[in-house]
């Protein structure tokens, strides 16, 4: 992707479907947000993958699950467990779909493991698109998807930063604190003698906020393109080609065709395409019949970084 502002950087961990291959691991991808990281699902491998592409665990304070399938989520056991190994104490946020919660404190009691850190748990529904987390940084939504059980997609929404300071201003004017700070929220300063200083003449806009959307596992469906409107990086499960059209509806899932489609009508600036099934040894072809539809499209790669913006 072109460069741009580190702002939002996304990290490929797994492009694989439900049977792993030699050389791709299930699903998983970590989110930059100005040095916050967000983990997207968690198959099988997660932490290893983690390891080799030198993902921090501490920045690590919230992970979202799409759904309850073992290639999203079998990774979140073993990693909870390390998060305890390594002594964590940082509170982790966990967003799933139910039974999240019954399956967590289950495994959580099984083996014996006694967490030494909170684990708030966000049960999502699945019938709505729903703002889950709000920062000052970064909006969240889920929204639903349509596989063979209770499923979302995820938006985040970077917002949009205060003005910049022009350099030499500051002195120019002997702006002081208060006064910087109304000026980069776009306010002009009246003083008392009467002078005003415009926020204009002073400050630059700040970069154009951007957007990433996760939309994995999933059929078609015509309301999809709403969810994730005008996104700049859309990642979109890409299970099957042409070839296996009818295996991608019998299972609810998407072609490559398909995700091509979401992103054109969704007016999406790229096109990320993941998830791919074990039967295609190279994703070329894939990638060949998203680009027909959608031009901007990509085959995701274990280990690349995409800048967004």
């Amino acid at each position: 992707m072109p460069d741009g502002s580190m702002s939002f950087r996304l990290t490929i961990l797994g492009t694989s479907s439900a049977l792993p291959t030699s050389d791709r691991y299930p699903t998983a991808h970590v989110l930059n947000v100005h040095e916050r990281l967000f983990l997207i699902d968690c198959g099988e491998g997660t932490q290893m993958q983690m390891r080799r592409y030198r993902i921090r665990f501490g920045k690590i304070n919230h992970i979202f699950i799409s759904h309850l399938h073992g290639d999203h989520f079998f990774g979140l056991y073993p990693l909870l467990s390390s998060f305890n190994l390594m002594g964590r104490k940082t509170p982790l946020h966990l967003y799933a779909p139910a039974p999240v919660e019954d399956l967590v404190s289950r495994h959580l009691s099984d083996f014996d493991i006694h967490l030494g850190f909170g684990l708030e748990i966000h049960t999502l529904g699945s019938r709505d698109c729903t703002l889950i987390l709000n920062d000052k940084r970064v909006e969240v939504f889920s929204f639903p998807l349509r596989h063979r059980i209770p499923s979302c997609g995820f938006l985040f929404r970077e917002k949009r930063a205060e003005r910049n300071i022009i350099p030499g201003m500051i002195g120019k004017h002997g702006l002081t604190i208060a006064e910087i700070a109304l000026l980069k929220r776009g306010n002009d300063i009246v003083r008392e003698d009467g002078e005003v200083v415009s926020f204009e003449t002073v400050t630059v806009p700040p970069p154009e906020p951007v957007s990433y959307a996760f939309c994995s596992d999933t059929a078609w469906f015509k309301e999809l393109p709403e969810y994730v409107r005008g996104v700049d990086l859309l990642y979109h499960e890409a299970t099957f080609g042409d070839d296996n059209e009818e295996l991608a509806v019998k299972t609810a899932h998407s072609t490559a065709r398909h995700a091509a489609t979401v992103a054109r009508d969704a007016g999406a600036k790229k096109l990320l395409i993941g998830h791919f099934s074990a039967r295609y040894k190279s994703v070329d072809i894939l990638e060949k019949e998203a680009r027909e539809v959608f031009s901007a499209t990509e085959a995701a790669r274990e280990g690349t970084a995409y800048i967004i913006g």
